[in-house]
This record gives structure tokens, sequence and C-alpha cells, in this order.
């Protein structure tokens, strides 16, 4: 039931309100609907049409065309949409200026003639005060336990419970994901038979649900917590809520507490509704982060109210990339009023060929490559001594175990090879630089320390299933702990074969010496990680997940570290990426089947919802956004469509490879008309159905959690040393192996176990990462949140323009 009126109050936000009786929001707030924004007010005693049409500066017409249901009059309590104008009086009356309440006393219900209003009436508070600090309070039965606000003053008789003795102020607290009964009368140091007694249905806790907590005595005299007015400035800024966004996420993004934003805009106290506008207190601007080292290359703007990155942009001529690259508060939040910022100056421009007349004028944003000694700047971080590593110095003698647990089918290769001949005559190590495509042949169960030992080199015909894919892992890792023992580091590295079964880990981690684990890599498959997750966050062991993009144990393990970004996590990345570079272009979303309910359809509906946000939804300087149905229509109405003076942006929701294939044809066929970008993901270049020049053609851009420069000359002395070494070189697996050892054991040998608070200020130069882990829930792990963003060109260059969300600060070399 609660998850029906949950749907029915979101249709009427959307569809037309009706009448609706309490219902927990801030008065007057502004939300954004399809891009406009309205003010959702609740109707109160005496209000007429006629007085919400002066209140809020709004003609009857557009107030009665939002509700449809007002014609005929409205109702005390009705939740009306009204058109937000500049000028509207969203003062609150007398009555609702309480504020927040002194505290509250507990009220239990004794009998069915206590309705909400004889309650309210009988502790002298409004029905929608009652409603508002009792969100979970849908039916009033007997024996139910409300929190009854009170103001001013304390209250002089505490009402007394059936056993006769008083009730202690309560309080109310919204439970998160992961939180159990046990971890809560942990926190608040209350029995959990008390806080069953008092929230009978807390057997089964549920995230966003409300708790009533006895406030301990010796607790009274201390300060509650008050609005941010203390430490921050005073001054706001607005941030719109998206699909996808939690409260605990947007703490942490703006460094602002839950309480503080609660007390600032009440409507999340039951909930985060996307399109909500909420209030977020900034602190007082600091001195720039950035400090020019040119003065002439920057002008400084003073942020005037109301101005956006998008407006700045257009006004100055200048990229929100290079806004956010020069002032690097940009990337985490919007502008605040009153601050100053760096605008680039424009160097100026050499004239160049008169371009043809057949030639396709392009709107494309471009990523500028300014001089970099005239654009310099100097970035100063400051680093908390904990997280201050000194890697020139000799390392100790510490012993660093690591477990690997991969999926190697030993027994199943060995089966299909019995026949393979070998050459026991071959020393190990002529044999290592002789065989192409072998492995070495080790027990599921062998310890490496400083070298590996090998007994002899069997000549593998085939492997089992994929597992040649983890074998070149398994040398990744070998790799990479040569290189760090020649740098003074001493590991102990225990293989296990897991095969795909949990049941065979356990053999392996019942043994008590695995608790002496520091590092645990695998298992790959998030099926069977679960008992090795349960152990690790018990016994605080890193356990980094090399492999898998999906696992729900990232939520409830705070060890657990999940190198490959999450599908929805790139999707976010890629709605970004197109927000800051086309937010003047012609969008195109090319429909080749039903998207509504796929991973590629959400990125759809991210993208309509930030530049509906931005405010550029068919804005003449905006976004023209089209969706095509392809499947139905055909390529031939696709002319009709494009633009030739904005940059034309294709997005096609589908993962099929075949009926993408199609698609990209037939917008190639007019790459030669018209400035064409395809947006796609990093799976785009495996697929062999279709033709590399068309990706050039349509200058193929997607986000990527990897990439390779084989430019560089770290990445060419690997490549060397792993041929030398196994005959072969490295695939991505191989690879992967390498980077996931360096990254982790750098961390431990720098940090010790507990890094995770240093990786914000930690950087390895990788082969094929760009690690940038960020905690994924409030009582989960990390992600690495660090990817590139590719791009194809129509000189057939591929190559990486950025990347986002790697830190530049303490720097660890990885190939050395």
């Amino acid at each position: 039931m609660k998850f029906i009126l949950s749907v029915i109050f979101i249709s009427l936000l959307f569809v037309g309100i009706e009448p609706v009786s309490g219902q927990n929001l801030r008065e007057n707030e502004i939300v954004v609907i399809s891009g406009e924004k309205f003010i959702l007010h609740e109707v109160k005693t005496g209000e007429t049409i006629y007085s919400l049409t002066k209140k809020y500066k709004v003609d009857r017409a557009e107030l009665e065309k939002h509700n449809p249901g007002l014609a005929k009059g409205p109702s005390i309590g009705d939740i009306l949409k009204i058109p937000y104008k500049e000028g509207a009086d969203l003062s609150l009356a007398e009555s609702q200026q309480k504020g927040d309440p002194d505290g509250f006393k507990p009220y239990k219900i004794q009998s069915r003639r206590e309705t909400a209003y004889f309650v309210a009436k009988e502790n002298g508070i409004t029905v929608e005060e009652l409603y508002k600090y009792n969100p979970d309070k849908k039916k009033f039965k007997r024996g139910t336990i409300l929190k009854i606000p009170y103001w001013n003053a304390p209250i002089e008789k505490e009402p007394e419970t059936i056993a006769g003795t008083a009730e202690p102020e309560m309080i109310a607290h919204q439970v998160v994901s992961g939180e159990t009964l046990y971890s809560l009368s942990k926190k608040y140091e209350v029995s959990e038979t008390e806080l069953l007694r008092i929230n009978p249905n807390a057997n089964n806790l549920k995230a966003g649900s409300v708790l009533y907590i006895p406030k301990k005595k010796e607790e009274e005299t201390v300060e509650e917590v008050q609005p941010a007015k203390n430490e921050f400035s005073g001054k706001y800024l607005e941030h719109i809520i998206e699909s996808g966004e939690t409260l605990w996420g947007t703490t942490r993004r703006y460094g602002v507490s839950e309480a503080e934003l609660k007390t600032l805009n009440p409507i999340l106290n039951t909930g985060f509704p996307a399109g909500a506008v909420i209030k977020i207190p900034v602190q007082d601007a600091p001195e720039p982060l950035v400090k020019p080292f040119n003065d002439e290359a920057f002008n400084t703007h003073h942020v005037q109210k109301g101005e956006t990155l998008y407006g700045l942009s257009r006004q100055f001529d200048v990229s929100i990339l290079d806004l956010k690259k020069y002032n690097p508060l940009l990337e985490q939040r919007g502008l605040v009023e009153g601050e100053n910022i760096l605008i680039p100056v424009k160097m100026e421009e050499t004239p160049e060929d008169t371009e043809s007349e057949n030639e396709v004028i392009s709107d494309e944003p471009t990523v500028p490559e300014p001089d970099e000694d005239f654009y310099k700047v100097d970035l100063t971080v400051e680093i908390p001594e904990d997280c201050r590593p000194d890697y020139t110095r000799s390392f100790d003698q510490q012993t660093y175990n690591v477990v690997l647990f991969l999926p190697l089918f030993l027994e199943a290769n060995d089966t299909l090879n019995r026949e393979a001949v070998i050459d026991s005559t071959l020393l190990a190590t002529e044999a290592e630089e002789e065989f192409t495509g072998n492995v070495v042949d080790f027990m599921a169960d062998t310890t490496f320390q400083d070298t590996i030992e090998v007994e002899h080199i069997e000549v593998f015909k085939k492997f089992y299933g994929n597992t040649e894919n983890f074998v070149q892992f398994y040398e990744g890792v070998l790799l990479a702990l040569d290189h760090l023992k020649l740098q003074g580091r001493d590991v102990q590295l225990k293989v296990f074969d897991t095969q795909r079964s949990a049941d065979s880990i356990l053999q392996y981690i019942s043994d008590p010496d695995f608790l002496n684990t520091d590092l645990i890599i695998g298992p790959i498959y998030p099926d069977v990680q679960a008992p090795v997750s349960q152990i690790a966050a018990k016994n605080r062991i890193p356990m980094v997940s090399p492999l898998a993009s999906q696992s729900r144990l990232i939520q409830t393990n705070p060890y657990y570290f999940q190198v490959n970004p999450s599908r929805e996590y790139l999707g976010v990345e890629t709605a970004e990426m197109v927000a800051e570079e086309y937010y003047n272009s012609n969008f195109i979303v090319l429909k080749t089947e039903d998207y509504s309910r796929t991973e590629e359809g959400k990125l759809v509906n991210l993208l309509q919802e930030k530049f509906f946000n931005a405010g550029l939804m068919s804005q003449r300087e905006g976004v023209n956004f089209t969706i095509y149905d392809f499947k139905n229509e055909g390529p031939f109405g696709l002319r009709r469509i494009m633009s030739k003076s904005k940059e034309n942006v294709v997005y096609i929701p589908d993962s099929n490879e075949g009926s993408l294939s199609i698609a990209i044809s037939n917008v190639n066929n007019l790459a030669s008309d018209y400035s064409i970008t395809l947006i796609g993901s990093h799976r785009f270049p495996s697929f062999q159905s279709i033709q590399i020049d068309h990706f050039h053609n349509l200058k193929l851009k997607y986000i990527a959690p990897y990439w390779i420069d084989y430019s560089n000359q770290n990445t060419i002395a690997f490549i060397e040393d792993f041929k030398t070494n196994y005959g072969t070189e490295p695939d991505n697996f191989g690879i992967q192996g390498y980077d996931v050892t360096s990254y982790f054991l750098k961390a431990i040998s720098g940090f010790g176990k507990e890094f995770a608070d240093c990786l914000p200020y930690f950087h390895v130069d990788l082969i094929q990462g760009n690690y940038h882990f960020e905690k994924y829930s409030q009582f989960g792990g990390y992600m690495n949140q660090g990817v590139s963003v590719i791009s194809y060109t129509r000189d057939y260059e591929v190559k990486r323009e950025r990347v986002k969300g790697q830190p530049r600060l303490v720097i660890a070399n990885s190939y050395e």
C-alpha cells in the first residue's frame, strides 16, 4: 500500500494535482518538472484562487491549466502546482513560521476515537504538523506512539507510559541502507528490546523508514545540530536532484551533513525525489586553489546571482571543460554568488585559408589545446600528514601476504593437455625463454616468496573455457611482484584455484593462517565472492574485485574495492560528458528498438534530465532534442532532422551489434554532408561487423574504464618484459593483473592496510588504468571512478582527450 501511495503522489506531480492531505513537503518548495520551475503549495484555511494569483503573480487561467481540478475551488490540504514567476511571494504565513521544534514528547494512542484531528487538537498543534513529524504513521491504532512537537518551552509534565514511568524524549532516526537493529542499539546505547518496544516493526528495517529512539538524559545538555550558519557563509547554491542520486552521495559531494541538508530542506525527511530543487550551504569562498603563473592568461570574473556555467561559457566563448579545469571546485558544485573564478583569455588566432564552399561547417565543441606554458597554473592541495608516504626510503623487512583467487580449472586444463609433449631435459629457465602461449604448472595452493620456482613446463595445446584470460592475469601479477621485489618489497603470494564454485573456496578460507592475509585479490566472479567478503569485512582485510563490474557486496563491505566501474556509473559519466561538451547541439536519439527498460535507455533519460535542468532544451542557443524512430521510419527521414549550423550528436540506445551496424552505416552515409558525432560505449571497437572507418567518419566518442597509450615508454617497457618472461604479448587481462597488484601493494606499503582514507591523495602511473577510488555507499566499499574520454578523429587517430576523476597528488611510479 505504501508503494501504491508513492506512485500516486508522483503521478499527481506530473499529470495534475488533486486534493492530497498529510503530504510531508516543505511549504512553497520549488521543483523542476519537465524543465520548468514550479512552486508546490499546500492550500491553507481562507485561501482562494484570487488570493493565490496575487500572492504568486500568476494568471488564473495558467493556475487552472496546471491544476485541472482547481476550477471547482481549492480545498484545504490540496497540493497545487504553481508556475514560478519572478517576484512571487514565497514567504510563509505567521502561523507557519514556527521553525524547528524545541523538542518532542511521546503520545500513546489509547482508543480508536483518537483520530489525527483529535490528537492534534488535544496537543495544541495542527494536523499538518502531526503528519509532518510522524511521516510513517499512516493509520492511528491503539498502542501507536506518536511524536508531538513543542516550541518555546519544555514540557512541564511528561506523559506516563502504561508502567507509570515517564517516557523520555525521542530522537527521530531515518534508517539508511546497511543499518541493523543491532548497529542502531550500539550507536544510541539502547537495548534492542527497548527499540522494539517503541518501534514494533523494527524487526524488518527498510532504508528510509523512521525509528524513534529514546534520548539519554546526559545528552540533554548537548547542543543540538543547528543550521550551518556558524560554519557556512549563509550563502546557498541550488541543486536539482537527478535520477540515481542519493542523500548520502550528495552530502559527500558538497561536504555537508545530512542534518544540515534536512534542516534547510525538510522535503528530504521523507525521501530524495528527483527533480526537487534543494539548497546546499556553501563555505565562504577560500583563496582560489589554482593560481596562474601568468596573470595575463586569465581574467577574474565575479559571479553574479543567477549565472550558470552554460551562460558563462557562451558569454566568454570558453568551454565548460576549461571553466572546470581552471576552477576545480566547479567539478563538484555549481557557481556561488559572490565568488571569483578564473576565465582563460583567448589567444589571438591566426587567419586560416578560406574554407571551401562545400565544406561542412562544424559547430562541434572541441577541447582546446592551449599553450601549456602560457596557461600554466599552480594547484596547491594540502595533503594530510598520514597520507604522505616516502617512497625514497629503504623498505623494512616486512613481508606482505597476498592471496590470489582465480578460476584456473587446473584439473580440466591438465586433462585437455595430457598428450602434450614435455621435454624434461630442458631447464626451466630455458623453457621460459622459448615457449609461446605456455603456462607455468603450479599447485592450487602455492607460496611464492622472492622468486618463483618452476619445476617443469607443459606445452599447452588449448585452454579450458576462457581460462587463458586468467592465466594472463596471473602472469601480470607475477611480473608486478618481480618489479616490487626490485624496489625492496617482500611479498608472499598464495594462489588458489576457485574454479567457479563457492564450495571450493571454503577449504582455503577456513585455514587460520588465512587471517594473516594483508591483501586479497579476487575471486573473479561475484557469485563466489560472498564467503571471502564476509571474512574480509570481519577481519578488516582489503579485498579487491579486479574484473567484475556489478556486485552487491560493495554496498555492505567497507573493505571491498571494485576496480571495474559499474555500467550505471559509466552511463552517468557519459551523460555528464555530453552535457559538458554538446550543450549547443542538435541531439538525435536513433531508436532501433524499445529501450524503455534497458541500460542504454537510462542514458536517454539522464540526458533529457540534464538538459531540462540546465534550461537548455529546445532553446535557440541550446539543445534540439529529437527522438527518431529509425525502426519504423527508416533512414530516409534522417536528412530532415540534421542540422547544418549545429553539431549533430547521435546516440543509438541499443546493445545488439547487428542493429547497431545497420544504423551506424546509414548515419555514416550522411557524414560527408553534415558534421556528426556518434556517442557510443567502450564496447563499440570490439564489434567486428562495424567498419572502423565509420567510427572515424562519425567522430565516435565514449567513456572508457581503461586506456593504453602504446607510445608511452612505460607501456613499451612493460610489453617487452612480458614478452621476454612469457613468450607472448599481454592482453587486457595480463595488464589488469599487473596494474591491480602494483597499485594495491604500493598503497599497503605506503599507508598500511587502512589505506582507504589516503586514496584520494594517491596516484600510481599504471599501464591501462586510471584508478581513483571513491566510497560507494555510507556503509559499503569503494569503486574506481577514474575513466577516460576517448574520441576517434577524421584523420584516423584514436586519442584520449582527458581523464575524469584522476587525482594528481602523491605520485608512485608504477613501472620501475
